[in-house]
């Protein structure tokens, strides 16, 4: 992977982090701030098979696709930040449906 390419990934990824990031505080603050339990803390788990994902792919040195282990930490990684920003927008939103 050349420097140009590896420095965007690395740019890209660390901005998903950081909206990650805005996601866990938005249900810290809902939750403090409304009374209702949210779970905020399991934000963290997204996040961290995200991380490895990248992680595995940039010290492999391969590219974003075709290599299983990274593919399932980052297929992981992202289900599980779905379905808890679905449960989080249920709870904030009054469970509307």
């Amino acid at each position: 992977m050349g420097v140009i390419e590896c420095a965007l990934a690395v740019y890209s990824w660390a901005i998903v982090g950081v909206l990650i990031v805005f996601l866990w505080r938005v249900a810290y603050f809902y939750e403090k701030s409304s009374g209702q339990r949210v779970g905020y803390h399991v934000f963290i788990l997204p996040f961290l098979l995200l991380i490895f994902g990248v992680g595995w792919y940039l010290v492999h040195d391969v590219e974003f696709i075709g290599q299983p282990v990274g593919d399932l930490l980052l297929f992981g990684g992202g289900v599980l930040l779905f379905l808890f920003g679905n449960r989080l927008r249920e709870l904030m939103t009054g469970e509307r449906k």
